[in-house]
């Protein structure tokens, strides 16, 4: 056979092969998942605005982890738990930090007593001591001024010889020495302190009240306390475990779940036509047609890339999005994380030409 019949004749059994192929297999597109957004063109020549979404709760599902590194000693929470905003959920071990909290507590306790030692000054007993010494000595120095100068007029009258009045002068003078030593010790129990001391002890107070709450916030980071008022929705962590704020891992996720949110992805090309308050409705693959009503609550301001898949092969991955928040009135059986398909409607908003 020549070379041209043979070619024609591979090319003849080719087409009919293919031909055959079409006319037994269904269409590709029947093949495909896809989800009631991912072909909902229908919707959006209605005016509806078709994206797709994940069922969230009100303050998002946050996910939490301790401040600092250590080995979780109590969970004391479970799943599906409420919570008020500050709830104790889980403890790391703290007996180093309470021992360290005691101690600067101690050292605290310590500084304020000096500070008030120099504050008050010696003791009631010492003062009233010191007092009566200078009474006495006052006493004492008035006494023999008044021997000297009766001695002295005696003189002038040769009463009496001149040893005796210079004796009796000597003797003033040991008082009033004797006075000025006893006025100067009651001066210094009465202000035992000088300013710079004092000040240096109120110093060292403020130091270690400043350590006390440093100890006292170190132990608060080995609490894990929930943010919000809401449903414990996750427990990852176990007693025992090691939580390390070189690798972190979440501990505990909780979320408001009394009413839910739904954020969706809009695409680019819808922008235009969402507004906040339009109504809404979301359905899920696991509730069939049910449809759960609500309205767009937030916009964001700025675009995202897209980050939820529909399952369609088809489907563009390298759009650009607009989330929007939708608040459902009542989400009935959905559950947080759930992916669900949303219905916008825009009607009252032309299509871009």
């Amino acid at each position: 056979m020549k070379p041209r019949l043979i070619v024609f004749a591979a090319l003849v059994g080719v087409a009919s092969v293919l031909a055959f192929s079409r006319s037994v297999q269904p269409p590709l597109n029947g093949l495909m998942p896809r989800t009631s957004a991912a072909a909902a063109l229908e919707e959006r020549k209605q005016g509806w605005i078709v994206a797709s979404g994940r069922v969230e709760p009100v303050t998002k599902e946050l996910v939490l982890g301790f401040e600092t590194s250590g080995v979780i000693e109590t969970l004391h929470v479970a799943e599906g738990d409420k919570v008020e905003q500050g709830q104790l959920l889980a403890r790391l071990r703290n007996e180093v930090e309470l021992a360290q909290l005691d101690e600067a507590r101690a050292n605290a306790l310590a500084a304020r007593m000096e500070l008030e030692k120099l504050t008050n000054g010696a003791r009631p007993e010492e003062k009233g001591e010191a007092q009566a010494r200078e009474r006495r000595a006052l006493k004492v120095f008035e006494q023999a001024r008044q021997e000297a100068a009766r001695r002295q007029r005696l003189r002038f009258q040769d009463a009496i010889s001149r040893e005796d009045m210079e004796r009796a002068q000597r003797d003033m003078d040991v008082a009033k020495q004797e006075y000025d030593a006893a006025w100067q010790q009651l001066k210094l129990v009465e202000d035992m302190y000088r300013r710079e001391d004092v000040a240096k002890a109120g110093h060292q107070l403020a130091a270690a009240e400043a350590a006390v709450r440093v100890a006292e916030s170190t132990l608060r980071r080995m609490d894990l306390r929930s943010p919000v008022a809401g449903t414990v929705l996750r427990v990852f962590g176990e007693a025992g475990e090691v939580f390390s704020l070189f690798a972190p891992s979440p501990v505990i996720s909780v979320g408001d779940i009394a009413a839910l949110n739904v954020r969706t992805e809009v695409d680019e090309r819808d922008i235009g036509r969402v507004r906040v308050g339009q109504a809404a409705y979301v359905r899920a693959d696991a509730y069939g047609k049910e449809r759960f009503g609500g309205k767009i609550s937030r916009v964001v301001l700025s675009l995202t890339p897209k980050t939820l898949r529909t399952g369609n092969p088809s489907e563009p991955v390298d759009r650009s999005v607009l989330e929007v928040l939708i608040t459902l009135d009542a989400p009935g059986p959905l559950v947080s994380g759930l992916r669900v398909d949303a219905y916008i409607d825009a009607s009252a908003l032309p299509l871009p030409q």
